[in-house]
């Protein structure tokens, strides 16, 4: 009978164990794995919207608007594949939360690194009526910036950083994880987002414009 009783005590044991440490390591895994995908995810959708920006003069709203497409796969909500009957069912309400969550400063913030402020100083000229910076015949233009210390060259390279909240699912996974990054981290957006119970994750991108590079399309710039 003891050993009966020792072995049954051992089995409820292992089931408090499991339930105490196990799960919550799952569930740790699980949410990492997740994290994972979504900066993949968001790389891919910054790249998308640089290489937008380059063909419309740089032009936030139009980065805005691609990096939201390119988000969709974190809204999308459905256990069947996606398919040309239930695409639009799917798709529509997940780019609509998309754009809302990208258009919230405090949950996604589009920094242009490139061109500069002192890029435009230095290179840009009114071409048919429109003030940019010119992007026809760059291997014949020599000229260098005394502000920026740019090349022409260079200042045709648009540079963009995203910086996105993520929303958390695992419910006490998402508390640990947010204590842990919050304690070291001094950025007012970071913070902004621990606050919101989400983790902030960057990406950048890197292309050459394939139009003229518009300060007043660009907004506000480094």
């Amino acid at each position: 009978m003891n050993r009966r009783r020792q072995r049954g005590a051992a089995s409820v044991e292992f089931y408090i164990v499991s339930l105490l440490v196990l799960l919550p390591l799952v569930m740790a895994i699980l949410q990492l794995g997740m994290l994972f995908v979504a900066k993949n995810t968001l790389n891919h959708a910054t790249f998308m919207a640089a290489r937008a920006g380059s063909m419309a003069n740089g032009s936030r709203g139009v980065m805005l608007n691609y990096l939201a497409k390119g988000l969709v796969p974190l809204y999308a909500r459905t256990t069947d594949p996606i398919d040309s009957g239930n695409l639009v069912q799917v798709v529509a309400p997940a780019f609509a939360q998309a754009r809302l969550d990208v258009a919230l400063p405090i949950r996604t913030r589009l920094e242009i690194l490139n061109p500069t402020r002192a890029s435009f100083r230095d290179f840009e000229v009114r071409q048919n009526g429109v003030v940019q910076i010119p992007n026809d015949n760059l291997q014949f233009r020599r000229a260098n910036g005394a502000s920026s210390r740019q090349s022409i060259q260079e200042a045709n390279l648009l540079k963009i950083r995203v910086d996105y909240c993520y929303q958390l699912i695992f419910p006490l996974i998402d508390d640990l994880i947010i204590g842990v990054l919050r304690f070291s981290d001094t950025s007012l957006f970071h913070q902004a987002c621990y606050a919101d119970n989400r983790v902030p994750i960057s990406a950048w991108a890197l292309v050459h414009m394939q139009s003229a590079p518009r300060r007043s399309e660009m907004g506000a710039l480094n």
